[in-house]
């Protein structure tokens, strides 16, 4: 039986994750998503703002160097995966909650 809990509960944790994966690259990737809105707001930004567009850039280049070097690194100090996966579940468990009330992701 308990074998039967533990098992039930992984996949009820791994359904969530995908599904807040799912959500996520649905929500990114659609017709006017939230990358073609933010790669838009950058282009003009690039005319208005050129300074802040640089800062901005720097910034995505250091986010992504920092969670590269917390996947590659083989250290498990960092909790940065911890915090993707348990931020995957909580999204998964909004998409879930808006699909049972609204019907839609």
């Amino acid at each position: 039986m308990k074998n039967l809990l533990s098992t039930v509960g992984s996949i009820l944790v791994g359904g969530l994750i995908l599904l807040g994966i799912g959500g996520i690259a649905y929500h990114l990737f659609r017709d006017d998503g939230l990358i073609s809105q933010g790669l838009g707001a950058l282009w003009k930004a690039h005319y208005q703002a050129p300074l802040m567009t640089i800062i901005l850039i720097i910034a995505a280049i250091f986010v992504f160097k920092s969670l590269y070097g917390a996947q590659i690194g083989g250290k498990r100090e960092s909790s940065i995966p911890d915090f993707v996966l348990f931020a995957f579940i909580a999204t998964g468990i909004f998409f879930l909650g808006r699909l049972i009330t609204i019907g839609q992701i």
